[in-house]
């Protein structure tokens, strides 16, 4: 059963999962999953959404366990309309957050990337392509600032 504290509003026409422990603190702003019809919302076990966080898929958006999402977070898996009107590609592409994943307050995830398990994505940061596992990305559009040294047997505390 999630653990949610504030308002989150849920327009769920496609398939939406939600694994053990989700907690949702949607304090003082409200928390807003959108999943259309036809698209999949995946979030994992021991998931935290922070206040503000809008997440939408008109595709696919998976979110690994153990992740964290900083307050006004935005994840979008479309652009909703293309600038020109004769576009008639693709607008939609899925996104995954691997495990054990912290995104900073005011971080833009957009269509089509996937962040590396035990990655940092810094507060206010884009991320526009693919982030590597273990390391910390920073900046608009995001870029690798460092790695991080997670040994082989890592416990989460």
């Amino acid at each position: 059963m999630p653990r949610v504290r504030g308002k989150v509003y849920v327009n769920r026409r496609g398939e939406l999962k939600i694994g053990r422990n989700l907690s949702i603190i949607a304090k003082p702003w409200p928390v807003q999953l959108t999943v259309v019809k036809g698209a999949k919302l995946t979030i994992g076990d021991n998931v935290l959404i922070n206040a503000g966080v809008g997440i939408a898929s008109n595709l696919e958006v998976t979110i690994g366990n153990d992740v964290k999402i900083g307050p006004r977070t935005s994840i979008f898996d479309s652009q909703y309309h293309p600038l020109d009107s004769s576009d008639t590609g693709n607008l939609c592409k899925k996104i995954v957050i691997e495990d054990n994943v912290w995104i900073g307050t005011g971080c833009l995830i957009l269509p089509g990337v996937r962040i590396g398990r035990n990655s940092v994505v810094a507060a206010g940061s884009t991320v526009t392509r693919d982030v590597p596992e273990n390391v910390v990305v920073a900046g608009s559009p995001a870029k690798v600032l460092r790695e991080l040294q997670i040994e082989k047997d890592w416990i989460r505390s």
